[in-house]
């Protein structure tokens, strides 16, 4: 299993000097096997996408908020005549996955709706567990205004969990410690200090020490903290790591690959 982050960056997309080292595009992360090419998210680190080849393409969206469909619209592949792609979501109150992503593709927003591009998207309301290729996929709620997924992808014996967008709270994160349990990945959404977390409890982000917890209890065997906040640059990011790098442990960065 092969692990690519296109995008890190949470809320919106930033640039600048000051911002090359972790990247500036937002939710993004391709899993690939031989076979399958997964994007988790499809925020603007997806138009970045490296060549895969002829393999088949999902999306699996956590939710629609647009750090993570931004880049949905510029994504290479959608403009692939006979390219087939399939977008998994779940449902968001009452909107199917198809409406989800309309509300995206559709005037006075954007003047192409999802059907006037050369690829041929098929929408799913993701039911779990999933089977994408070799992919077995199981979902859980996340912790977020709106709500939203974490999802775990497992191929060959190894696992991912992707769980960005997750606030911690004390009543629900024994959910994530099971559902994590053994993971050889854990993506974790690491948006605030602590001091930032205790000013925005109720934004559905979480911290450091947070993803380290989950990390221990849970027995996973490597963390990537996500979901970067706009305002921290590569220096500060950099001094929030240097306390807890570690082989196993660190801030996930642009274009970083992590073979599993």
């Amino acid at each position: 299993m092969k692990v690519t982050i296109l995008g890190a960056r949470g809320s919106i997309p930033t640039e600048g000097p000051e911002m090359l080292e972790f990247g500036g595009g937002t939710s993004c992360v391709l899993v690939e096997n031989e076979d399958s090419a997964i994007f988790l998210d499809a925020g603007t680190g997806i138009i970045n996408s490296p060549d895969i080849g002829d393999k088949a393409i999902s999306i699996l969206m956590t939710h629609p908020h647009l750090d993570h469909v931004l880049g949905l619209p510029f994504f290479p592949y959608i403009f692939e005549k006979g390219r087939d792609i399939g977008f998994y979501a779940g449902k968001n109150g009452l909107l199917t996955t198809y409406e989800q992503l309309g509300t995206v593709f559709s005037n006075p927003l954007w003047p192409c709706r999802i059907e006037d591009y050369p690829s041929g998207i098929t929408f799913h309301d993701a039911e779990f567990p999933l089977q994408i290729g070799e992919f077995t996929i199981t979902g859980i709620p996340s912790v977020h205004p709106g709500g939203g997924i974490v999802y775990r992808l497992e191929d060959n014996g190894k696992s991912i969990i992707y769980a960005t967008d997750y606030e911690y709270m004390e009543d629900k994160i024994g959910d994530l410690i099971e559902f994590a349990k053994d993971c050889d990945l854990l993506l974790f959404d690491a948006q605030y200090t602590d001091e930032e977390f205790e000013m925005r409890r109720g934004y559905g982000h979480s911290t450091v020490a947070q993803g380290l917890e989950v990390m221990k209890k849970s027995g996973t065997k490597n963390i990537r903290f996500v979901h970067h906040d706009p305002r921290h640059t590569d220096e500060f990011l950099r001094k929030m790591e240097a306390p807890v790098k570690s082989e196993y442990v660190a801030f996930a960065r642009k274009d970083e690959v992590i073979i599993l």
